[in-house]
């Protein structure tokens, strides 16, 4: 999204007339003072309606029973301007908020956003084991909301792979005092080549199956509670995701992290089949999203749906993937016909 794309209407003189103006529509709105100062900016299901609250014009409430709630502050004294964009689908309205908000607060300053977590590992060392790390140098996979939940995701990729847990370099030795000592050799959950179970290419081929396991949602099968679908090869993978909208149906691109705005597409229902072969997932310029996009991800109130992509895929296994992650409504009143062509989706 561009500064660009937000339409404006200046609150010069009478500003009930100015609200005539703002569409009765969800997105993203901005409150703008002197010299173009952003006061306020919010997502809203109806931006007339939140710009009026702002600027002291909405109705009051009259719910019974309901406690006195303090009114929202206004600010017609100070405020010079509207400036809003329209959002047709809630990740889209997301996307919108955030590249809008990022113009005006640095990421250090979002005390509403917490780091995401992820797993590492690396099949090429001597003796590969899952760690929990923070966002930088892969293989990374993930994400996880906080700390706690890449450790259950550890402990579970543990059971299933036994994988070493210690951190300890050694000299595989049947007799080594140290893995003799191990509560994990002893009791079987870890392959133990410090013990010499295994052999080195046996143990790397152990891992090399764990982070195929890891980066692919497809591989996994009856995936456990602690390693959710949308955990994949975080630093090098491909997602889509899927947006059902009031009108349209929005295909973000995902890559390394970022949301690629400009290979997004907007398009009907009919036209879906035709756009999907069109998606492209070039390399991502600017910092990753991995921030809010974590914490969108883990929301119970999240609204659209977020698509692995692995490599290689087919557009006839692609079209199957989306299908199956749009809701039914998406496809109401679709009527059998020609296609239109899928236009991109400036943001």
């Amino acid at each position: 999204m561009t500064p660009e794309a937000l339409a404006r209407v200046e609150l010069a003189g009478e500003a009930g007339r100015a609200l005539e103006a703002v569409p009765g529509a969800p997105g993203v709105g901005q409150i703008l003072g002197e010299g173009g100062q952003s006061l306020v900016i919010g997502t809203a299901s109806h931006l007339r309606r939140w710009a009026a609250s702002h600027l002291g014009l909405a109705p009051p409430r009259k719910a019974l029973g309901a406690p006195a709630r303090r009114p929202r502050t206004s600010l017609a004294g100070i405020a010079t301007a509207i400036a809003w964009v329209e959002a047709d689908g809630p990740f889209h309205q997301r996307l919108l908020y955030e590249r809008l908000l990022a113009r005006h607060v640095p990421l250090s300053a979002r005390r509403d956003l917490k780091p995401p977590f992820f797993l590492h590992l690396d099949p090429l060392e001597r003796f590969p084991r899952a760690t929990v790390r923070g966002a930088g140098a892969g293989p990374l996979y993930g994400p996880f909301r906080d700390r706690r939940a890449a450790e259950k995701a550890r402990g579970a990729l543990q059971r299933l792979f036994e994988l070493r847990p210690c951190d300890y370099s050694f000299e595989p030795e049947p007799t080594l005092s140290l893995g003799l000592a191990c509560l994990y050799a002893q009791v079987r959950s870890c392959a133990a080549p410090c013990l010499a179970r295994v052999s080195e290419e046996e143990y790397r081929a152990l891992a090399t199956r764990a982070a195929s396991w890891l980066a692919d949602p497809s591989r996994r099968g009856d995936t456990p509670p602690a390693v959710p679908p949308i955990v994949a090869a975080a630093d090098s993978g491909r997602a889509v995701i899927v947006d059902a909208g009031q009108r349209t149906i929005g295909l973000f691109p995902l890559r390394r992290g970022r949301v690629l705005d400009a290979a997004a597409l907007a398009v009907t229902p009919g036209e879906l089949d035709l756009a999907i072969g069109l998606l492209e997932w070039p390399e991502p310029e600017g910092a990753d999203d991995w921030p809010w996009l974590t914490g969108w991800l883990a929301s119970p109130k999240r609204r659209a749906s977020f698509v692995v992509v692995p490599e290689p895929i087919s557009t006839a296994e692609l079209r199957a993937l989306v299908r199956a992650a749009l809701p039914p409504r998406a496809f109401a009143g679709l009527a059998t016909g020609g296609n239109v062509g899928a236009t991109r989706e400036e943001a």
